[in-house]
């Protein structure tokens, strides 16, 4: 529409809901795929028709389906429609008195021009709603995206949910800070299926936790319980004898094994040779 923005309602809208103002007509947004392209005016038909009629059945003001066939019974209903909002009763809906939206209720915003008092012309960007798809984005200082590595992942939490991220690139934005784009490990959205949950909002901000070393469970032993024989393969003596293991993590002292045998609780030898029967001073395995 052309003329002088008198009012604006961004934010949280269902159908019908009116955005912005432009003299004394309304801009509303229903749910539409497609993008109204034309005046809406008796014997037109099209997908477009269908989704006015389906306002109107909405509003009490027509009844049957919406067969997006604009007959006389379709303009009846605009007329006293637009006779309950104080405007003239044309019958036809001009372009850009209603915009489509992907899906309803949602929260929208309206482009920079569409503010109070400001004069538009038409075509400018006016109603600005979420496409469904999630863009998810690390933003931290230029000193702590040093120590992030590239096969660094993102922990997220919402709720009840728990989603992992990767980095799959990274931009500098305007004051300074760096962007980690994320994504899921097999290149989707980090959300996934679950997507849903979030909520509608433009920005939402999430729990996350920057994870530089994988997380590994198994059995901690002392790390120099650890024997490793001359092929490579590692070892521990215990009560029953060598038992081959696999050092899956290790730091501070303790190194996280896998092994058939392995259990919480099963004595180890620190120090000395395998010949020496492990005695009271023998190391334990710790919890998982």
């Amino acid at each position: 529409l052309s003329g002088v923005v008198t009012s604006i309602s961004p934010g949280e809208v269902d159908s019908g809901d009116v955005v912005y103002v432009v003299g004394r007509t309304p801009v509303r947004v229903v749910e539409s795929e497609r993008p109204f392209w034309r005046d809406l005016q008796k014997d037109l038909e099209g997908d477009d028709v269908a989704v006015l009629q389906e306002l109107l059945i909405a509003e009490g003001l027509l009844e049957g389906e919406a067969d997006g066939d604009f007959g006389a019974g379709t303009e009846r209903a605009v007329k006293a429609w637009q006779k309950a909002q104080g405007l003239p009763q044309t019958g036809t809906l001009m372009l850009g008195e209603l915009v489509g939206v992907a899906s309803l209720p949602t929260v929208v915003t309206l482009g920079e021009t569409i503010t109070v008092g400001s004069r538009v012309g038409g075509g400018e960007e006016g109603v600005l709603a979420p496409t469904g798809e999630r863009e998810f984005v690390l933003v931290v200082t230029a000193e702590q995206a040093r120590l992030i590595p590239a096969e660094a992942t993102v922990e997220i939490t919402f709720e009840e949910q728990r989603w992992t991220g990767v980095i799959a690139g990274s931009r500098v934005d305007e004051t300074g800070s760096t962007e980690f784009e994320l994504t899921a490990p097999d290149g989707g959205p980090v959300c996934g299926q679950d997507c849903g949950v979030l909520p509608g909002d433009e920005q939402v901000t999430l729990r996350s936790e920057v994870v530089i070393t994988p997380r590994v469970e198994g059995s901690g032993v002392p790390a120099a319980a650890v024997r490793t024989r001359a092929d490579g393969t590692a070892y521990l003596v215990t009560r029953e004898g060598e038992v081959d293991v696999e050092v899956i993590g290790s730091g501070q002292g303790v190194a996280i094994v896998e092994g058939d045998g392995i259990e919480p609780g099963i004595s180890v030898l620190v120090t000395g040779e395998p010949a020496e029967v492990p005695g009271e001073d023998a190391g334990t395995t710790e919890g998982d």
